[in-house]
């Protein structure tokens, strides 16, 4: 889904869900000084069961740079955009999603087929929030073709079906303003933030990645140097942002929320060179950052949404071949939540759904 047809689709939603909640406002909200917020500030509905309908478009990128006596170049390898559909299920501290690619969905075929799978998770409370997730693609496309074949048409992509990368991304941070700032309504809409507040967060970061090709990243028709193959890195490090949420509307329950928090990381690994045999072991410092950005609508019974997100590595592991690896994913929302699920299961009852 373009981010055109989702703007689209989230005012027209919206169209339609506030007439809904004008007529359907009857679930039990629970007070935020109930969990340790301010009064007034939030409103939580974690004691009700959610059903989500999750729309995701997701691609990752590669950038590297090399200085050579020639002059400095650039490669910018992206993989094709992949769309995606699935459900979400919350319940209390319970949290599920699962989203797949359709088999109507055509990606575009000028810039190469291209394979993905990966898991997220993530638990959120009011002072510590932690996510993790994994993806991992096949098939990249340089997106900068026409810098290196002037000759080649608009249309035309030099594509690497043989490029493979994985990315390991894992978080904890904590929440400063965490009586007045909900971290679950900025990213779940689990709760409502009632009043606009902010807060500054830091945390420690572990990303994990690799590349590996069947041959050099910059081949060998379109810069004579012997680069990598293969490359394996870690990264550990502390960041440190500020992350708000910004209710409008009559009733405070249409929202804005962003997101920026960068750091700096120790990271080590190795690469294995083209040609050589070599395989070099080596440690930097390097940057990383995560950004985020979202517009929604979130009611009683209905919330609809839309957030993008980012996550960027950077550091410069080969000596003179800086490079970054980023993961973007768009997302689209719509959620309903239904009433307290009634149970009388102790073992149920004994872990807290």
């Amino acid at each position: 889904m373009s981010v055109i047809k989702r703007i689209f689709f989230l005012g027209l939603c919206l169209l339609i869900l506030v007439r809904t909640e004008a007529q359907n406002a009857n679930l039990e909200i629970i007070p935020g000084h109930k969990l340790g917020y301010d009064t007034g500030y939030v409103k939580s509905f974690r004691d009700n069961f959610v059903v989500t309908l999750v729309n995701e478009s997701k691609f990752n990128r590669i950038n590297v740079a090399y200085s050579l006596p020639a002059g400095s170049y650039a490669l910018n390898y992206k993989t094709n955009e992949l769309n995606t559909w699935g459900l979400g299920f919350d319940y209390k501290w319970l949290t599920f999603e699962y989203t797949t690619r359709m088999p109507w969905f055509e990606p575009e075929p000028i810039f190469g087929e291209v394979k993905n799978n990966g898991i997220g998770f993530g638990i959120t409370g009011t002072k510590i929030s932690f996510r993790f997730f994994y993806q991992r693609y096949e098939g990249y496309y340089l997106e900068n073709s026409v810098d290196w074949f002037p000759q080649a048409n608009q249309d035309y992509y030099y594509l690497r079906p043989d490029i493979q990368t994985r990315t390991y991304y894992a978080n904890i941070n904590y929440v400063f303003n965490h009586t007045k700032f909900s971290n679950n309504a900025a990213l779940w809409q689990l709760e409502r933030q009632e009043k606009k507040a902010g807060s500054f967060i830091t945390g420690l970061t572990y990303n994990y990645n690799t590349f590996q090709a069947d041959s050099s990243i910059v081949p060998a028709n379109i810069l004579p140097v012997n680069s990598n193959t293969y490359f394996a890195l870690n990264a550990l490090g502390l960041n440190g942002g500020f992350v708000g949420t910004l209710p409008f509307g009559k009733k405070r329950k249409f929202f804005i929320t962003g997101a920026i928090i960068p750091g700096f990381s120790w990271q080590w690994g190795r690469l294995s060179v083209e040609g050589s045999g070599i395989e070099k072991d080596n440690s930097v410092l390097g940057f990383q950052s995560e950004a985020r950005f979202g517009v929604g609508y979130n009611g009683d019974l209905w919330y609809v949404g839309t957030i993008a997100k980012a996550y960027s590595n950077q550091n410069n592991l080969g000596g003179n071949e800086p490079f970054s690896i980023n993961n973007s994913f768009g997302r689209f929302y719509l959620g309903y939540r239904f009433k307290q699920l009634k149970h009388q299961n102790k073992w149920l009852k004994r872990i807290g759904l």
